[in-house]
């Protein structure tokens, strides 16, 4: 066997050596311990892919079982036709990913991009593997000498296509976005025209309008505050008339109430994902930069919790309010107890052409329009007490996140040093030997060599790390995962020292 063949056999499969295979291993213990389900589909996926002779792979399965002296020797014969297809089958890859390099036009986007999904959709559909799929192709065609400079154009097309560097791919997509905010723009202006002849200031709102637009004042921190516009407005988006009335009463009292119901509108009508909905809103709703992890989780996992009960109930007034929330967000009693009687309408009032929203009445509290009594109307502020509020206890700064990670992928980085993770397919191809050494070391019971109680540990961690890759939630002392594996005798408080073990051994 060549060197070229040991180090890309070493690289695809990382536990195999001269006289052991870690697959062979695993099978024929799979089998003691009864899981013959698992060693059936070990048998189909990994040794028949290895071994593809079947009286070959026959021989080497009975020599293992039988502890023939023979199966050192019919295991290395194997391992060379495996490296020698290993070595066919790379140079078939590099020539299928750098067969239209030559050709594409760095400077035509639309060259660029139908190249660049090409690839991507052979290679893998996450993006970020990709990167590490080509940079390791790279090192097999320097190798391999085999088209090693074509290689590394493939590559770094594939990292700047992904991390969005490509200054024709940029250009392109900044027009497409100005063209789509030039059209937001003209559908804006062509709203704002319809009502442009209004007499803003001749325009009442009766206490059942204000309260379908606003909020209550109580409400100050920031995710409340969008959660709950999220709430008051979600089942109104198709409402033209609430649209008309919400449109006017921004315009009157210039507030960002008929901003907000734009961007909730936009959100659900085009279908875009709640949590983008969401930072629609809390855009709208804040000036300048604002930014708090604490505040984000809680607001998705809030929305998230709640907008069930909202979509189902159709209506606001039967949706389960968040607790966190004021209980004022619910629909109140009628507000008729809060307004008097209306007032009486002049002639010379009748024959003008003013158009109302609803019945004119005078406010004795807080949210209704100036009484007609007063000699000039105070205008009404709907955001005062909120900006009171956020004088008075202003958010603290984003406190710097903690260096303990809460994902799989975040440990990588966190232990390897890099700012992007490209490992998960390295990673899950070589953390068995890693959960094996750690559970040796960890075990609170001696003896059972063969039994099946490492096998079982090592199969419950590594599907919680699967499970788990990038859930920025990971919680592995609280798991039952974690439980299981104490049960069958093993103590492992932490998962890091698995991951550090991979990566002392993956460099």
């Amino acid at each position: 066997m060549t060197d070229i063949q040991q180090r890309i056999l070493k690289e695809e499969y990382p536990t195999m050596s001269y006289d052991s295979d870690s697959d062979i291993e695993r099978y024929f213990e799979m089998r003691r311990s009864g899981r013959q389900a698992d060693s059936l589909a070990l048998y189909n996926n990994r040794l028949r892919k290895k071994y593809p002779n079947d009286r070959q792979r026959a021989d080497l399965m009975r020599y293992y079982r039988s502890r023939d002296p023979r199966y050192s020797e019919i295991l290395r014969e194997s391992m060379i036709d495996l490296a020698e297809r290993l070595v066919t089958r790379t140079t078939y890859v590099i020539s299928l990913l750098t067969r239209d390099i030559d050709a594409v036009d760095m400077t035509d986007a639309y060259s660029v991009i139908k190249l660049t999904e090409g690839l991507l959709s052979v290679i893998s559909p996450d993006r970020y593997v990709a990167i590490a799929f080509t940079e390791k192709y790279v090192r097999y065609a320097k190798a391999l000498s085999y088209r090693h400079a074509e290689m590394e154009r493939t590559a770094e097309l594939i990292r700047l296509y992904v991390t969005d560097t490509i200054e024709s791919v940029q250009d392109l997509k900044k027009e497409r976005e100005e063209r789509r905010k030039q059209r937001l723009r003209q559908v804006q202006h062509s709203k704002r025209n319809q009502h442009a002849n209004f007499d803003l200031s001749r325009i009442v709102f009766s206490p059942e309008d204000i309260y379908r637009i606003q909020i209550p004042a109580e409400i100050t921190r920031t995710e409340d505050i969008v959660i709950a516009y999220c709430l008051k407005y979600w089942n109104l988006v198709r409402d033209a008339a609430f649209e008309k009335t919400v449109f006017l009463y921004s315009r009157k009292y210039r507030t960002k109430h008929s901003d907000i119901f734009l961007a909730i509108q936009n959100g659900v009508t085009h279908g875009w994902k709640d949590e983008e909905i969401l930072n629609a809103v809390l855009a709208t709703v804040i000036t300048g930069y604002y930014y708090s992890i604490s505040g984000d989780v809680y607001l998705q996992r809030t929305w998230a919790r709640y907008k069930g009960s909202l979509l189902n109930s159709g209506t606001v007034a039967n949706a389960e309010m968040p607790v966190a929330l004021p209980k004022q967000i619910a629909l109140a009693p009628s507000p008729g107890k809060q307004a008097v009687k209306a007032r009486k309408i002049k002639p010379h009032e009748k024959a003008s052409k003013v158009k109302t929203v609803s019945t004119r009445v005078k406010a004795a509290k807080t949210h209704a329009v100036s009484p007609a009594s007063a000699k000039k109307p105070k205008p009404v502020t709907p955001f005062k007490a909120q900006k009171i509020a956020a004088k008075r206890r202003r958010p603290p700064l984003p406190q710097k996140p903690s260096i303990a990670p809460n994902s799989v992928s975040d440990m990588i980085k966190k232990l390897t040093g890099k700012t992007y993770t490209v490992y998960q397919e390295l990673f899950f191809r070589g953390i068995r030997p890693s959960i094996r050494d750690v559970l040796a070391s960890s075990s609170a019971r001696r003896g059972q060599l063969f039994g099946g109680r490492q096998n079982n540990a090592e199969e419950i961690i590594y599907a919680f790390l699967n499970e788990h890759y990038d859930d920025p939630y990971l919680n592995w002392k609280e798991s039952e995962e974690r439980k299981a594996v104490e049960a069958l005798g093993y103590r492992m408080p932490e998962l890091e020292p698995v991951i550090a073990q991979w990566v002392k051994k993956n460099g």
